[in-house]
């Protein structure tokens, strides 16, 4: 069996894993597109978060790995800061128009 390899950051990768790198990103874009068309002005930040949560179990996440957070949301002046998954709480915000 021959296993081809290509070129990606410089790297010598197998064609299948990086088609499975490639279809991973997607499915990490497809949440972010699915909210982009759902927030409205005067939404909280809570609801926001879960509604992404919820799209990515209804499309086959079975759980999330990371502090079992499935979505960082931040609203406002907190969309600037980098905060660890460990530390993250969501704040109780308004979308405001």
């Amino acid at each position: 069996m021959t296993i081809r390899h290509h070129l990606f950051n410089g790297h010598s990768v197998a064609k299948e894993t990086l088609d499975l790198y490639f279809a991973m990103q997607n499915s990490n874009r497809s949440p972010i597109k699915y909210e982009a068309g759902m927030i409205k002005v005067w939404m909280n930040v809570p609801d926001i978060k879960a509604l992404c949560e919820n799209f990515l179990l209804e499309n086959g996440q079975d759980s999330f790995w990371y502090w079992d957070i499935g979505a960082f949301v931040f609203a406002g002046d907190e969309a600037v800061v980098s905060e660890s998954g460990k530390d993250y709480k969501v704040t109780d915000r308004t979308i405001q128009g």
